[in-house]
């Protein structure tokens, strides 16, 4: 049973704010992401794609119960999108280390593609968490935007396939991981020139 959200449960974080559920949810993907690197490493690979699954659909579900019973917290907010970008993170590092990234054979510098492709995508989402929190610090609200949202979908479905990993589902996964890769820039860009716009003069 959860708590009743009080007045102030939007501007501050009290202890039963981690039992509301859409806040467990959250904190599932965190334990998430053992289970998944496990299943990964061990060539359980329906089962990792299928734990992956279910944490991105959960994502979705904790934002509905939250807007729904209106059981949004000021820590569901913070909580939520550091959640998303841990499992993401951290399961690329793992689908690298596991060289399912490799896709491209020659000539023989690519072998550093891979690696590329991780630091943008671990840098981009430092960078924007970085200045999301700036700006909140100073009243600025960036929302996530149609660009960030495409990303983190083509993102989700790509490590999903990278994670199965048979012919073509793996050839699928890499192709979509580099446009993710090109959304993330994009979207990256875009969210700081709103921040820039955002600024007083």
């Amino acid at each position: 049973m959860n708590p009743a959200p009080t007045s102030d449960h939007k501007t501050t974080i009290r202890r039963r704010d981690f039992y509301l559920i859409p806040n467990v949810l959250t904190l599932s993907r965190v334990v998430a992401i053992p289970l998944v690197a496990g299943l990964a490493y061990f060539n359980y690979d329906l089962w990792a794609a299928i734990a992956f699954g279910l944490a991105g659909i959960s994502d979705y579900v904790d934002g509905y119960i939250a807007r729904k019973y209106n059981y949004e917290s000021r820590l569901g907010m913070l909580l939520d999108p550091l959640a998303d970008k841990l499992i993401v993170v951290s399961t690329m590092i793992v689908l690298l280390w596991l060289g399912r990234l490799n896709f491209i054979q020659t000539p023989h510098w690519s072998n550093i593609v891979p690696p590329i492709l991780v630091i943008v995508t671990v840098g981009r989402e430092i960078a924007i968490t970085g200045l999301r929190s700036i700006a909140s610090t100073i009243g600025i609200t960036i929302a996530a935007d149609k660009g960030g949202k495409l990303k983190t979908w083509i993102q989700f479905w790509a490590i999903v396939f990278l994670l199965l990993n048979f012919s073509p589902a793996l050839e699928i996964g890499q192709a979509l991981l580099s446009v993710s890769v090109i959304l993330a820039l994009v979207s990256g860009i875009q969210y700081t020139m709103r921040f820039i716009r955002g600024l007083p003069s």
